[in-house]
């Protein structure tokens, strides 16, 4: 689907992928294939197909991939969340392993968040908007539901700056990130995944109630009672990673005494 004048401004700007008939290569019109692309973009795209997609076996280093492709199942919330929190995970490519100076992942440690907007059908068009937020590095976060027909922000989501404090949603879940980043997937596998895997199903569990309830609610009471559910599921996530820092505060200082221990 697109404007029915841009294969003409394709060729009247003598753009590569122009080809006959009004057909137009997209990739190459509007797209690059350099040197960069090769370490820094085409391996994202090659990730996100392999996650959606696994039937179709590809090379992490080709050089085009289909700008189109069918999933082998239909994508849920939580399949966007695995794309978006990926670092080649389960592949020998992984940026949290051992492949050093490799490519550059879905998921790099520099994340300030991640978000995925949904429109439900399946409830009142009123809280049919739910936004899926997670905070910091979604790889080592969750991604906490929000509905959208609120009048207000949960409270730690409108604090921080930038000074770590222990209060703001942000600094907790980044706290996260840079309490596993020395040992990556040892301590992320050990301690932030199962964490993680506990958070999302009591967070699925609880949107799936509140929509229950919401259901016999209309205007500023609907709006004020989805506010409530969202600063209930964000304190819940928050006070669950915070719990989760201290622990990981404690088994990170464990593994360097590991390390130094091999070492001596």
């Amino acid at each position: 689907m697109t404007s029915k004048n841009l294969p003409k401004f394709v060729k009247s700007h003598h753009l590569n992928g122009y080809v006959n008939n009004h057909q137009v290569n997209f990739t190459r019109a509007f797209g690059t294939n350099n040197k960069e692309d090769a370490t820094y973009n085409r391996p994202r795209t090659w990730d996100g197909q392999r996650i959606l997609t696994p039937s179709k076996k590809q090379s992490i280093t080709q050089k085009h991939y289909a700008m189109f492709l069918k999933p082998d199942h239909k994508i849920s919330v939580q399949k966007v969340q695995q794309v978006l929190g990926s670092h080649f995970n389960n592949t020998k490519y992984d940026s949290n392993g051992k492949w050093v100076g490799g490519y550059r992942p879905i998921n790099v440690p520099t994340d300030v968040e991640s978000h995925i907007l949904q429109i439900r059908p399946n409830v009142p068009k009123e809280m049919a908007g739910v936004q899926w937020l997670a905070m910091a590095s979604p790889a080592t976060s969750v991604y906490v539901p929000f509905y959208t027909n609120v009048n207000n922000t949960p409270a730690n989501y409108q604090k921080g700056t930038d000074k770590p404090d222990n209060e703001s949603a942000y600094w907790t879940y980044k706290m996260t990130r840079v309490l596993t980043d020395p040992y990556k997937n040892k301590l992320v596998n050990k301690d932030v995944v199962p964490v993680q895997k506990k958070t999302n199903r009591h967070l699925k569990t609880s949107l799936k109630d509140n929509d229950q309830q919401a259901k016999n609610l209309t205007g500023d009471e609907l709006t004020t009672f989805l506010t409530q559910c969202n600063q209930q599921n964000a304190d819940y996530a928050q006070n669950i990673f915070q719990k989760l820092n201290k622990k990981l505060i404690v088994d990170s200082t464990r593994q360097k005494k590991i390390v130094q221990d091999k070492n001596l």
